[in-house]
């Protein structure tokens, strides 16, 4: 390895171990109840919550998958962005603060499942049964380009590993940490991702 892998490979080692550590922190707390464990005790800021939230929804696509989609397919592929950012937006402005409201107001729902379900008194499970598979298709797939983004860093800084193998260690760090601390320590790794993300799209 050269110089420059070896200085990258050193930074990601330190972030791994900071991640980790973050989990560590928040660990006590989060685990005194399902509220601090899932929604952090609703005590997270909007520059938290929000940077955290589009780092996490965006880490992969953003600096791997548009920019190669715009080299392999021209300029036109910036409209992907563009209805992204529209997308967020509207997201952020018309759903997140009322969802915030109605979710505590019914029944203090944890889950978005158990708001629906809340909010309109279902009393079978088939919303829930709904919501469960929406989300198995979708993250999956979510989760899936995160850990080949993540396996793709990993093999290109020491290619002796092997997908698998950067995949576990990726799957790893991301359990214990998310394990240890729960939704706040998620959101401030993402929070500190995203610092990351913005200074490495302005350089």
């Amino acid at each position: 390895m050269n110089g420059n892998t070896v200085q990258i490979l050193v930074a990601m080692i330190i972030y791994m171990a900071i991640v980790v550590a973050i989990g560590l922190i928040y660990a006590k707390k989060a685990n005194q109840n399902s509220e601090n464990y899932f929604l952090g005790g609703r005590s997270l800021g909007p520059w938290v919550t929000a940077l955290s939230a589009e780092a996490s929804d965006m880490s992969g696509w953003l600096l791997m998958g548009l920019p190669g989609s715009i080299l392999a397919f021209g300029f036109g592929q910036a409209w992907i962005g563009i209805g992204l950012a529209i997308g967020t937006a509207a997201n952020w402005i018309l759903v997140a603060k009322r969802l915030r409201k109605f979710s505590k107001a019914s029944g203090d729902a944890i889950t978005l499942p158990q708001y629906l379900s809340n909010r309109f008194l279902s009393k079978s499970h088939t919303l829930s049964i709904i919501c469960a598979v929406v989300f198995l298709v979708c993250f999956t797939i979510y989760v899936a380009s995160a850990f080949v983004a993540g396996a793709g860093v990993f093999t290109t800084l020491v290619p002796t590993l092997t997908t698998e193998t950067a995949m576990l260690i990726f799957a790893a760090i991301v359990l214990v940490y998310t394990f240890l601390g729960g939704f706040k320590a998620v959101c401030w790794t993402d929070f500190f991702q995203g610092l990351l993300m913005i200074a490495a799209l302005l350089i």
